[in-house]
């Protein structure tokens, strides 16, 4: 009797001194003098937070900030606010709200060193400029426990009161979320299992470096955002590596794009996008390394293209990009396209590309190939028409075809030319 006594009366303390902590926390932020810096103690503490005034929150410990799951988590209205070193839960799921763990609608936030997980929308930033994300990880929700009800004890089959349903991958939210927010950094962050690692919309000349996502839809969902450069992010095991659309000015460097494999799945897909250069990348494992439709005027240069089904694929509605130092090599399809492409060039300043089968003739030992590399695709666009066809890649006909097409170009073939192709992977990085 007395230690079920002494159980209840430690659980009430326990209750008074969480909603203490709460309480507090709130009331010193509301309280605080701009510029202040609050060091918050390790323990519990209920969202949702709404800081409107410039203050550095500074977690010891990992203290968790909890939402009530109706809304947003930590609100930032103010400019000038730093967030570190919290873990932060429990934002609303509605989509229609696009509710987060952390929402920033002040500028220069620092949102830096924090755990996301079990909300929708991990980081979102909205109309908010000059801000910096920083060695996060956001873990996105994928499932959530619901009472069985009783006309469906199927749902439990063990006679659980309650079961575990899985998220679908589309109804949870984005790790990372830009709208309209520009001069944003975003380094050294872990994403997973979200909708989408990180979202750009209209957001423009923003830094995204050192970033590592898997497990989501697209690493990288973007579009109408211009001028933002990457570099040295890793986008593996997601359905796409990343979507960049309708926009121009982009740089990527040094890039890893890997193992985003599914039957619309790609490394690197541009729409609509110009005058970008893309840098130094690997591409690899994919369904289709790079995938360039309805863009034009872009510079690829130094890229390695290897093991994808599809090396790259080239609509004809894309013209004057420029190929050049790329390693594209053991790729089912190194090329493909729908018509003879004239209209990009496969060289720049007199240096082609790395093929696998390319001929292996320098008399004047250049590094250059005398001989140009013809690349036929001979089903072209038809393959995604008839997945099929694919069983007949590498029958002896369609080799036959290639070896002929590169000594006798067969102009009803749909292909591309290398007028100076490299013999060597060493010249494709020097």
């Amino acid at each position: 009797m007395r230690r079920g006594i002494a159980v209840v009366t430690a659980v009430m303390v326990l209750c008074m001194v969480t909603g203490l902590l709460a309480q507090s926390l709130q009331q010193r932020i509301s309280e605080a003098q701009a510029g202040s810096v609050i060091v918050v103690e390790p323990g519990e503490y209920s969202g949702p937070l709404v800081i409107r005034k410039p203050v550095k929150l500074m977690g010891k410990g990992r203290p968790v900030i909890r939402g009530d799951g109706s809304g947003h988590v930590v609100h930032v209205l103010a400019d000038d606010v730093t967030l570190e070193g919290f873990s932060v839960q429990g934002s609303g799921m509605n989509l229609d709200y696009d509710y987060a763990a952390i929402i920033i609608e002040g500028n220069r936030a620092v949102i830096r060193d924090n755990h996301v997980a079990d909300s929708l929308h991990g980081i979102y930033l909205k109309k908010a400029q000059g801000c910096r994300i920083v060695g996060n990880v956001v873990e996105g929700k994928t499932h959530k426990i619901v009472p069985v009800d009783i006309f469906n004890k199927h749902l439990a089959p063990d006679g659980a009161e309650f079961c575990r349903i899985d998220i679908d991958q589309n109804r949870r939210g984005n790790g990372i979320h830009l709208w309209q927010s520009t001069d944003t950094l975003i380094a050294n962050n872990i994403i997973r299992d979200t909708r989408d690692g990180i979202y750009f919309s209209f957001s423009h000349r923003s830094q995204v470096q050192h970033n590592r996502i898997e497990r989501v839809r697209y690493g990288l969902h973007y579009m109408y955002s211009n001028d933002n450069f990457f570099d040295d992010n890793v986008f593996s095991e997601n359905a796409a590596g990343a979507a960049i659309m309708y926009s121009q000015g982009l740089y990527m460097r040094g890039n890893r794009f890997v193992s985003n494999r599914g039957s619309r799945a790609y490394g690197l897909l541009m729409q609509s996008v110009d005058h970008s250069r893309i840098e130094a990348n690997q591409l690899t494992g994919n369904t289709v390394g790079i995938y360039l439709e309805n863009s034009n005027a872009n510079v690829l240069l130094g890229n390695t293209i290897t093991r994808n089904y599809i090396g790259i694929r080239l609509s004809l509605t894309s013209a004057r990009n420029t190929f050049s130092r790329n390693v594209i090599a053991y790729n089912m399809h190194p090329v493909e396209t729908s018509g003879n492409d004239a209209t990009n060039r496969w060289q720049l300043r007199g240096v082609g590309n790395t093929w696998q089968d390319a001929e292996q003739l320098d008399f004047n030992l250049d590094g250059i190939g005398d001989l140009p590399h013809r690349v036929v695709d001979v089903f072209g666009g038809i393959r995604r028409e008839f997945p099929w066809i694919a069983l007949l890649s590498n029958s002896p006909a369609v080799h036959l075809l290639r070896y002929v097409n590169q000594r006798l170009p067969l102009r009803a073939m749909p292909g591309i030319v290398d007028w100076r192709p490299l013999v060597s992977e060493r010249l494709a990085n020097d």
